[in-house]
């Protein structure tokens, strides 16, 4: 636990976001990899995560198959652990990557509620 609360405090006293690059994977790859760290950090109590797509430059028609994919995975399936996220436009406005920040995990579901008391019994 001390090593995460430390883990934490440096990324948030240096400005490091835990960061995917995706270039080069296909759109399988590139989904199954995004939902793995996504819901790893989200698991580790991360709050904001960035994913790099790449503009897609070298992609038939100069824009990349994953700068729309990947938004729309957030939007759905990763609805569950994505609270909101936004494209990091560079200065020609064209977008590579989003920052995403995450839902806070769920209570334990391990553990009884907190305003219950352990000893009392349940009829």
């Amino acid at each position: 636990m001390r090593l995460a609360y430390l883990r934490h405090t440096l990324r948030t006293f240096f400005g490091i976001v835990p960061t995917l690059d995706l270039h080069g994977c296909g759109v399988r790859d590139a989904l199954a990899v995004t939902e793995h760290f996504v819901r790893d950090a989200a698991a580790r109590g991360e709050t904001v995560v960035r994913l790099v797509y790449g503009k897609g430059r070298g992609s038939p028609g100069g824009r990349g198959i994953l700068r729309a994919v990947i938004p729309h995975w957030l939007d759905h399936d990763g609805a569950v652990w994505v609270e909101r996220y936004e494209r990091l436009p560079d200065a020609s406005g064209a977008d590579g990557s989003v920052k995403v920040w995450l839902r806070p995990p769920p209570p334990s579901a391990t553990g009884p509620a907190p305003d219950v008391d352990s000893n009392s019994r349940v009829p």
